[in-house]
């Protein structure tokens, strides 16, 4: 009797043993995954917070805006990624291969970028020369600056030694200035933020902004002196003796006129521009806003709106052969991040029936760091999708963080310093995690398989 309880009891206690065991083997089987990036997968997206709720919405297509400002009100997201760093050290390597200068001759330069532009891409995914035009635009002599009779802000039309056209915004604030207009698109344009733009869409792999880049300009040698009568006429010396000019446009008035510092000089953003070949087609952003004082668009009052727009046009379906609801949406998250809520009209090559959403004119970014103006992501929360391939970059370059990856590749290539504030770093960061969390939230109202497009 007592040699079978001795074994039952035996048994007993090698079942708990082995059942501890396994526990504490499996335990460390996920500690150690996590510390090796193997179990990626099951943390790559945190859980939302069961106490919220997702809003009532009877089509079940997407979010609304006032949802969303409660959620991010509320919570402050915590993205914790365990990805590994493989993926955006290889993105980082080959951009920074793009961006060395090679010492090409300018004509050589030229040649090669007549043929970059296609009706999906301005610039194409590897371009090795394009270090050599970026410093070709920082350094070629000014052989004529004219009006370029385009947009409706301060702008001068430059023609570089060799040919090359490029369009030159000049400073208007100091980088520590806020915009403190009732509106997103408030104040002059910011300069600072078509060259951020430009890196920006590099690192996002949306390469369908033009080349961008800083260059001190001094405004009586290289402008003035090849200055157009029209242009010229313009030109004034204020008090303390600086130049200053007001150029010819829509809002160009003597009132609002720039002047150069020191020496003459001037802070600029110089942007390639266009072959003369390549035409653009201009149409308005279904998400345009009003523009007027208490009257809203019809988008930021519907939020069926992008359902509608899908059934009244078919060019916004989500389809293979149909590309632009996906770009429009692409551009959200872009003009968001740089706080651009003024992309009225939007851009493609004309002539062709699949040709990409361009990001022209991203100059009136980065106006506060301070806030977020969600309502620039209505393209994505009110349709709730967006490519696969976007959202898996934008988890790439959140690990970054985003922020440090913008000043790793425009600090070195700038001739202006710093383009951003650390406000303005930080404010990356945190509008890129509201962008995740609103792609993460939209999968409680539809599958990941439905968000996430393959094309």
């Amino acid at each position: 009797m007592l040699s079978r309880t001795f074994r039952v009891s035996v048994g007993l206690v090698t079942a708990l043993a082995v059942a501890v065991l396994c526990n504490v083997y499996l335990v460390f089987l996920l500690w150690s995954g996590g510390q090796n990036g193997y179990h990626n997968e099951l943390i790559s997206r945190p859980v939302i917070s069961q106490k919220e709720e997702v809003p009532i919405n009877s089509t079940k297509s997407g979010l609304n805006l006032s949802y969303l400002k409660a959620i991010f009100n509320s919570t402050t997201k915590t993205h914790t990624h365990n990805l590994s760093n493989r993926s955006l050290s290889s993105v980082m390597n080959k951009l920074q291969r793009e961006l060395k200068s090679r010492g090409k001759k300018a004509a050589d330069i030229l040649s090669l970028s007549a043929k970059w532009v296609s009706p999906s891409l301005l610039i194409p995914s590897f371009t090795p020369e394009l270090g050599d035009m970026i410093k070709y635009l920082q350094t070629a002599p000014i052989i004529r600056a004219s009006i370029p009779h385009v947009g409706t802000q301060l702008k001068v039309m430059l023609t570089l030694e060799g040919g090359q056209k490029a369009l030159l915004k000049p400073q208007w604030y100091n980088r520590e200035h806020r915009i403190n207009g009732p509106d997103v698109y408030s104040g002059a344009d910011r300069h600072n933020g078509e060259i951020i733009g430009f890196y920006l869409s590099l690192l996002l792999d949306l390469r369908r902004t033009p080349v961008a880049v800083g260059r001190m300009i001094n405004l009586t040698s290289e402008i003035l002196a090849n200055a157009d009568s029209d242009l010229a006429a313009t030109f004034f010396r204020n008090n303390q003796s600086h130049t200053c000019f007001y150029g010819v446009c829509r809002y160009c008035k003597p009132e609002f006129s720039v002047c150069a510092g020191e020496g003459d000089l001037m802070e600029a953003a110089i942007i390639l521009w266009l072959p003369s070949d390549v035409k653009l087609k201009s149409n308005r952003s279904p998400w345009q806003r009003t523009y007027k004082k208490n009257v809203r668009a019809q988008w930021e009052t519907d939020d069926k709106f992008c359902s509608n727009l899908q059934k009244q046009n078919r060019i916004f379906a989500i389809d293979p052969a149909k590309r632009r609801l996906l770009d429009l949406i692409d551009a959200a998250v872009f003009d968001f991040l740089i706080s651009n809520g003024d992309r009225h009209h939007y851009e493609v090559i004309d002539g062709s029936s699949d040709a990409a959403v361009l990001l022209l004119d991203n100059g009136k970014s980065f106006g506060r760091p301070d806030f977020d103006y969600i309502d620039i992501l209505a393209p994505l929360y009110q349709c709730c999708v967006i490519r696969k391939s976007t959202y898996n970059r934008l988890e790439m370059v959140e690990s970054g963080p985003l922020g440090a990856l913008i000043e790793k590749l425009t600090l070195k290539d700038s001739l202006i310093g710093p383009l951003l504030t650390n406000e303005h770093v930080q404010a990356i960061n945190r509008r890129l995690g509201k962008v995740i969390q609103t792609i993460e939230l939209c999968a409680k109202i539809k599958s990941w398989d439905d968000i996430l497009v393959p094309y």
